[in-house]
């Protein structure tokens, strides 16, 4: 990744299916990224939540000023450039 390529974050819980999915798929297309526990984080939870109307769904991705909400693979693709 260049030096000014934003960082894929991906806000995740570590129960949720949506989230474990999705992160199978980053790895299955070697997309890097950064994962991040929203119950562990109260701080990254907000952020999440800051993306939708101030209500936490996970998978939250943000990239940039980039942000999908959910686990969308066609929406993931557009998002990265893929």
């Amino acid at each position: 990744m260049a030096p000014d390529t934003p960082t894929l974050t991906v806000y995740c819980r570590p129960w949720c299916p949506d989230c474990r999915r999705a992160l199978a798929w980053l790895d299955e297309h070697d997309i890097a990224y950064v994962e991040v526990d929203v119950d562990a984080d109260p701080d990254a939870r907000n952020r999440a939540a800051s993306h939708n109307l101030g209500a936490l769904h996970t998978p939250t991705f943000e990239l940039g000023d980039d942000v999908c909400i959910d686990f969308r693979p066609e929406r993931l693709k557009e998002l990265l450039g893929l």
